[in-house]
């Protein structure tokens, strides 16, 4: 009789513990659903962007990392500029803040947009572009084609 008993005390524990173990599994995705859900970064932005234009036209590029952060070159036709700072979007528009560097002005945000598989510019420094207005930039470059088309000119 005491065998019976401690079997099915047995049975019953690990019947429960895996009850347990199987509704913790069915949680954690939803978890870590939510977690993301916060971050306003979407994957599908995520990569370098540059403009196809010649070499003595204003240039930009802008490389938008999975982390949040974010990289933007400049060339309005007075020289480059690079950028460093943090990207966010709502799912139609990115917003890159820029960090703050000590002993300069902040960098007013720019605000990009997805228009016909190029990412546009709609809130720019207008100080460093006068009236024109940055050029749309296509995504999918790699490292060693923007070496070779930005330096070598």
């Amino acid at each position: 009789m005491p065998c019976d008993v401690i079997r099915i005390h047995k049975s019953a524990t690990t019947a429960l513990r895996l009850l347990l173990a199987g509704a913790m599994l069915s949680i954690s995705p939803l978890a870590a659903l939510a977690a993301n859900a916060d971050s306003h970064i979407h994957a599908s932005f995520v990569g370098v962007y540059v403009t196809r234009a010649p070499k003595t036209a204003p240039t930009m590029s802008v490389s938008l990392g999975a982390d949040g952060s974010a990289t933007v070159t400049q060339d309005p036709g007075q020289g480059s500029t690079t950028l460093f700072g943090k990207w966010q979007d709502d799912g139609r528009q990115i917003k890159v803040t820029f960090n703050v560097v000590a002993g300069e002005q902040p960098e007013a945000p720019m605000v990009f947009e997805v228009v016909h598989s190029k990412l546009q510019a709609v809130s720019w420094n207008h100080e460093s572009w006068g009236s024109a207005q940055p050029p749309a930039m296509t995504k999918g470059y790699k490292v060693k084609y923007l070496f070779w088309t930005t330096t070598m000119r």
